[in-house]
């Protein structure tokens, strides 16, 4: 192949992905890659584009971007299926499709395309976004722990074989497939009732936390008292086990801290029990 051959499809390469990405469709996807090419306007479509024996070279050129947004929107609907459901098919494929025209894939992979939908929610106006914008944080986090690494589980008796007087300097080694939610709804009740197919309303704002990790195959889903949120979310955060029951102490009055403690051994078994950390570190 002759230099100006390579370069003349290369050209052509960039004039069909300019074409086939055109957010307002294959005519004015012509049209523009026509101006940053040099070639191909719609007047000598023909001779860039072979028509075919029921299609015209435009209308073949619309397969390829009815077909690029499509997928798109497909992939989206993927990722996010329960705020596909809350907003209704139409609406969603319309935010879905105006979320494309702002984030064009930038990658041979799609596994993180989605990533900017929950932030893309917040910037636009309707009334039920809110709700959405948690709802995406949640199901994107599922997307998340599905691929990343679990970690080898810390052993159960891992803290028992420190010596007591260590205990305070410890910090818990979080796992990486493991994302703490917090939200002003109660997104995952939403989401356990989509997913038995319940046709759940938009809820009332109504707090909640909880953790979404995955085991193996398996992704779980645990929500978490006030309580339990602000200890683990300490210890996530990577304060050693002193400074986060100290924590605990300052905000629990004396009642609730009671029963805090004696809840202690339950709530660091069933996370130790789950895989939530792979290895304790002294400070």
């Amino acid at each position: 192949m002759t230099r100006e051959a390579a370069t003349s499809l290369e050209l052509l390469q960039h004039w069909l992905v300019a074409v086939s990405t055109e957010p307002d469709g294959a005519a004015r996807g012509v049209e523009r890659a026509s101006a940053l090419y040099g070639a191909g306007t719609l007047a000598e479509l023909e001779n860039v584009v072979t028509p075919g024996p029921r299609l015209s070279a435009l209308e073949r050129l619309g397969i390829y971007n009815d077909g690029y947004f499509a997928r798109l929107v497909e992939c989206l609907r993927d990722d996010y299926p329960a705020v596909s459901h809350a907003l209704g098919a139409d609406a969603f494929e319309d935010i879905a499709r105006d979320y494309i025209r702002t984030h064009p894939s930038r990658s041979p992979s799609l596994n993180a395309y989605g990533a900017d939908f929950a932030a893309y929610l917040r910037t636009r106006r309707e009334s039920w976004l809110p709700f959405a914008v948690e709802l995406a944080r949640l199901e994107w986090a599922l997307v998340e722990v599905i691929h990343r690494e679990t970690g080898a589980a810390l052993a159960s008796n891992a803290l028992a074989e420190m010596p007591p007087d260590a205990w305070p300097r410890v910090r818990f080694v979080p796992k990486p497939a493991l994302e703490l939610l917090d939200a002003a709804y109660p997104v995952n009740a939403f989401y356990q009732a989509f997913r038995d197919e319940l046709e759940p309303k938009l809820p009332a704002p109504a707090p909640s936390s909880l953790v979404v990790h995955r085991v193996g195959l398996v992704v779980y889903r645990l929500e978490l008292e006030p309580v339990m949120r602000g200890l683990l979310g300490d210890l996530l955060a990577g304060k050693t086990l002193g400074a986060a029951l100290g924590e605990l102490e300052r905000r629990l009055a004396p009642d609730e801290l009671a029963g805090a403690q004696a809840n202690l051994p339950a709530w660091f078994g069933a996370w130790v029990a789950a895989g939530f950390f792979t290895a304790l570190e002294l400070e």
